[in-house]
């Protein structure tokens, strides 16, 4: 067991550091179907290291170095996606992002790297219809019980997580009726979706040793919740989120979760504060789950036990004006008030779904995608200064 358990030794990080992880679709320029481009994708030379392979071949998956703040991450995504657009001109592929795509209607060609092949195996079908796409934040923590202590005060935020980030209301051609489409498959999997509660890192130890001595886990990465600890690294990884069409919309919930981890951690559990989310009954995050993934931002949030519950869109600008202060001081206010400004003209749910609506194809809802990504890869100026180093309180 100790073995085991030395498995899992936290390394702290640079406290309140930043990563971001995107999956992006690969797609046919003509068809905008999708197309299994990933491994040649990869032999492009010279390689860039923060372009990977994902579970499918018609995903890439692109990852940021550790950052110190948001500017410094958007520079980073910006410079990695421009580069990534390169290498697929020069493949003939087109790329987007959203959490699924509206008509893929073909079963996935699992990457051959072992760990998904493992997970094929342990998936069975469910593997084959995996198309799904996401949008992954890890912040650094200091230690393991900060990291899951931050983990426990996060869980209410995670429907409000998952609504502004709803992006896949289409599935195999269908308009499915939810606005997380993606995350409602995702929930049939053994490893996902909502995570346990836990007192400490000694207890999650002692579960993932558990875990494993059942054959349940083999690594920590066979965990798939929508918040996890990440040892190796240091961090805690939010999972919640779809894939979001442009890089500002990854930005502005990358500075939502990054402000309001720092304003937690310096407001401890049963300080009187403007307003913060507590935690609630199992059987009712789940609701509020279900809630976010089905009607987005235009979901009701169950805010007590008693049941009492409030649109998720009035919720966001109570967070926002509490986290205004920290904001602030980190520099994060304009994403705030971008993604304010947002709770009015739509998430990408609303806006696929109008394209829909207005078009009945489902084909211009992808051109839509693909456009809104190159528009800002155009029209996106990088900022050359590097940002000060603001996440020291």
């Amino acid at each position: 067991m100790s073995d085991l358990l030395s498995d899992l030794q936290f390394k702290s990080s640079p406290q309140f550091s930043l990563g971001m992880e995107i999956e992006l679709q690969l797609l046919d320029p003509e068809t905008l179907q999708l197309v299994d481009g990933i491994l040649p994708l990869l032999e492009l030379k010279p390689q860039n290291p923060f372009i990977q392979a994902e579970f499918n071949q018609a995903t890439v998956e692109i990852n940021s170095p550790v950052c110190l703040n948001i500017p410094e991450l958007e520079i980073h995504i910006l410079e990695i996606i421009r580069d990534l657009k390169s290498r697929c001109q020069k493949l003939g592929l087109e790329i987007c992002a959203a959490g699924t795509h509206p008509y893929c209607d073909r079963i996935a060609n699992i990457t051959p790297i072992s760990r998904y092949l493992n997970q094929q195996s342990t998936f069975g079908y469910l593997a084959d219809l995996m198309m799904t796409f996401a949008l992954q934040i890890h912040v650094g923590m200091p230690s393991g019980d900060e990291a899951i202590k931050m983990m426990s005060r996060l869980k209410p935020y995670l429907p409000i997580l998952l609504a502004l980030s709803a992006s896949s209301p289409f599935w195999w051609g269908k308009n499915t009726g939810f606005a997380s489409f993606r995350y409602r498959f995702l929930s049939i999997m053994r490893s996902y979706c909502i995570c346990p509660k836990f007192k400490n890192w000694a207890e999650f130890s002692q579960f993932f040793t558990t875990a494993k001595n059942a054959g349940m886990l083999k690594t920590i990465h066979d965990i798939h919740w929508d918040i996890r600890p990440q040892p190796d690294l240091g961090t805690i990884e939010i999972r919640i989120m779809d894939a979001q069409p442009t890089i500002q919309e990854s930005m502005m919930l990358a500075a939502l979760i990054h402000t309001l981890i720092i304003h937690l951690y310096h407001h401890p559990v049963g300080k009187k504060t403007d307003f913060i989310l507590k935690p609630l009954p199992w059987l009712i995050e789940k609701e509020n789950l279900f809630r976010a993934s089905w009607h987005g931002i235009e979901a009701y949030y169950i805010e007590d036990s008693q049941g009492n519950s409030r649109p998720i869109k009035n919720i966001v600008e109570d967070i926002i004006n509490t986290l205004t202060a920290t904001a602030k001081y980190l520099g994060n206010q304009p994403y705030l008030e971008q993604l304010e400004k947002r709770l009015k003209t739509g998430a990408s749910h609303i806006r696929q779904t109008q394209i829909f609506q207005n078009t009945n194809s489902l084909k211009a809802v992808i051109q839509s995608l693909v456009k809104e990504l190159e528009a800002e890869l155009i029209n996106t100026e990088i900022n050359p200064k590097n940002p000060p180093n603001l996440i020291s309180l």
